[in-house]
């Protein structure tokens, strides 16, 4: 059985299907939950139609994916090591602030085997990539830090984890799941962090500007003047009201 990180993006999706369909494999999927997250509600949605598309088109593949785990971020305890190290390395260039939480999430839960989407465009792969080495496993394959060959201790926050889209792009993704029949179904994936009141990605925000820039700008619309204009308000009035509330 494989452990693995599924937000309903397209990475995550991708490994998930390429499990469950191509390599035969039980999956268990966990979601953290981040309630100030606009999409999460898209992502969730996102999650259940996949995966009732993929066992409609490939019955096999019916008991593949276990429940969801859903694990609200909130309740994720604190670990000052693995803080510290997330800012040492944000220290030497970005990285997403879900690295942080993640971190404290699986070592919280003793996970030592969880799949972790970064593919090869992520910001996280310019730390990683000479970092890690490969592994073998049956019919599978994937990257693991490299614990004694490390360009940075702090990369130990990383120890948790399987990569097995690391050296892969969007695009190959996409190839890969067009050979194996199940390309269609990745157009249900969801990438916006903000979406628009009818549903649809903003195109504005930077998952919609990383979906574009990687090779799937067909998936994310091109906001109007009205749009890029309340996009920016509604951002500029959250940062107030946070600032606000600090106080």
């Amino acid at each position: 059985m494989k452990n693995i990180l599924w937000t309903g993006g397209w990475d995550s999706t991708f490994r998930v299907l390429e499990l469950a369909i191509v390599k035969k494999e039980i999956v268990q999927p966990y979601y953290i939950l981040d309630n100030e997250r606009e999409s999460s509600q898209q992502e969730q949605n996102a999650m259940k139609k996949i995966k009732e598309l993929m066992t409609e088109k490939f019955p096999h593949t019916t008991d593949a994916i276990k429940e969801l785990i859903i694990i609200s971020k909130s309740d994720i305890p604190p670990n000052a090591t693995i803080t510290r190290d997330f800012n040492r390395l944000l220290s030497k260039s970005y990285l997403g602030p879900q690295y942080e939480w993640l971190g404290r999430y699986a070592d919280a839960s003793g996970l030592s085997d969880l799949e972790l989407c970064i593919h090869r465009d992520d910001k996280a792969t310019n730390f990683l990539h000479s970092s890690v080495k490969k592994a073998d496993d049956e019919n599978d394959s994937y990257d693991v830090l490299d614990l004694e060959n490390m360009t940075y201790p702090e990369l130990s926050l990383f120890k948790y984890y399987r990569f097995p889209i690391l050296r892969l792009t969007k695009v190959q993704m996409h190839e890969i799941a067009m050979k194996y029949g199940f390309d269609d179904i990745m157009e249900h994936t969801w990438f916006c962090h903000h979406p628009r009141n009818d549903g649809s990605p903003c195109g504005l925000c930077n998952p919609c500007k990383y979906t574009r820039s990687e090779g799937l700008g067909r998936r994310v619309p091109k906001p109007t003047v009205f749009q890029f204009a309340g996009y920016y308000c509604k951002r500029a009035l959250k940062k107030l009201k946070d600032l606000c509330g600090r106080d």
